[in-house]
């Protein structure tokens, strides 16, 4: 092996620098920007908001399907609540008129906590009626 290959000879007077010296291994100063950094940012970010923007739509579109598949439901469940409450309205006059059967029944609805009103079930009676005919 040779020395001088791996000892570089330089003059103390100045000459050239040594192979190690700072001012030669760095290359000259690279300026940098904030343009890629702020791109990067602001496309992932557009793409979060744009994720989160297709998701939140379509729960939103299954929200709706659902709302929609249940409204039906919903109308027949109201349909038999009033025809339930025009039968118990019918109980109850038939009771008040003096019907022995139909006062037991209502004296068992009462011990089971049921209350009938007669005078609401007449009222849910019309506004049903009223309903199909408005439509």
């Amino acid at each position: 092996m040779n020395i001088k290959s791996v000892v570089p000879i330089s003059s103390p007077a100045g000459g050239e620098p040594h192979a190690s010296s700072p001012e030669r291994a760095r290359p000259e100063a690279v300026q940098h920007t904030a343009f890629l950094p702020v791109l990067l940012g602001g496309l992932a970010l557009l793409v979060v908001l744009g994720y989160q923007t297709y998701v939140l739509v379509a729960e939103r579109d299954a929200l709706n399907a659902t709302h929609t598949g249940q409204q039906q439901t919903v109308d027949n469940a109201a349909k038999l609540r009033n025809s339930l409450d025009a039968l118990a309205a019918d109980t109850q006059r038939l009771a008040d008129i003096g019907n022995p059967n139909a006062g037991l029944l209502v004296a068992e609805l009462r011990k089971r906590g049921i209350s009938i009103n007669p005078q609401a079930a007449a009222g849910a009676n019309a506004a049903a009626a009223a309903a199909p005919a408005s439509r």
